[in-house]
């Protein structure tokens, strides 16, 4: 596991220490501070390519859910179902009614991702925000909305055993099929 989420911080210390070389440099014009500089842009470039290697279990989760809402905005319904648990008959139901109902115009567009995980990072909690242009039976519009997931790892994938719809000021549960 990294010692990270992401490598901005070891490269901002790299740079710093760059930066602190480089001047060091710049006073006395010792070779060995211009070394220390060609070191720290090293391990800045080692930073960024061990980021792009270590795939950790929240970017796991992240990438399920943009594959989730992506499977969703395409009607494909049986990828769209992969992402949710077999277990969750209720769940299935609903996502299907809304894969009939709902038709997303346009890109749908997340932001506020945050996840959480638990119990030994076999459970995952995730709230986003989605926003997008929408038709729903006669109501058609940009309607934002918030969303609260919750997924379980199973035989080695992530699935969603549980969805809230989520106002998008308050954070109080809503119907997720309600026009609010």
């Amino acid at each position: 596991m990294w010692i990270t989420e992401t490598a901005i911080p070891p490269i901002i210390v790299c740079s710093i220490l760059a930066t602190i070389f480089f001047v060091q440099w710049y006073l006395r014009r010792q070779i060995k501070y211009i070394a220390g500089v060609a070191i720290m842009v090293m391990l800045m470039f080692g930073f960024y390519v061990l980021e792009l290697n270590i795939i950790t279990t929240r970017e796991t989760v992240e990438a399920d859910l943009y594959g989730l809402v992506n499977a969703f905005q395409d009607k494909e319904a049986d990828t769209t179902l992969n992402y949710i648990s077999p277990r969750a008959d209720g769940l299935r139901q609903m996502v299907q009614i809304a894969l009939n109902l709902v038709t997303i115009d346009g890109e749908l567009r997340i932001t506020d991702v945050q996840t959480e995980l638990r119990s030994e990072d076999s459970v995952a909690t995730t709230h986003f925000r989605a926003n997008g242009a929408a038709t729903f039976g006669s109501f058609s519009g940009r309607h934002p909305t918030r969303w609260e997931l919750t997924w379980q790892k199973m035989g080695g994938e992530w699935k969603v055993t549980k969805a809230s719809r989520l106002n998008p000021i308050t954070g109080e549960e809503l119907q997720p099929m309600a026009l609010k």
